[in-house]
């Protein structure tokens, strides 16, 4: 059986509508959550164009190794000069 409600009293069935402080709470953890999340995603990414920069300088490394032991054993002089220098401009872009 179910009393009649009497007036000025909420029902017991009805959920209580929430408060501004509820909202708020909310409203902070969803900055919350953003703003770590856009944290991991710079720092995954700066990892990222960390490992290709040292890839970079390592192949640039390596091609200038090459041209020097290329000049010194080539009879004609090979020159891979061109080819160290396409490595060095990739690096600074």
């Amino acid at each position: 059986m179910r009393t009649p409600e009497r007036a000025g009293r909420p029902s017991l069935l009805t959920a209580p509508e929430p408060s501004s402080s509820d909202s708020f709470g909310y409203f902070a953890a969803a900055v919350l959550c953003v703003a770590v999340l856009l944290g991991v995603y710079f720092v995954q990414y700066n990892a990222k164009v960390d490992r290709q920069r040292q890839a970079a300088v390592e192949r640039w490394l390596l091609c200038s190794q090459m041209e020097r032991v290329a000049s010194v054993a080539s009879v004609r002089g090979v020159r891979l000069t061109s080819n160290c220098c396409t490595l060095s401009g990739q690096d600074h872009r």
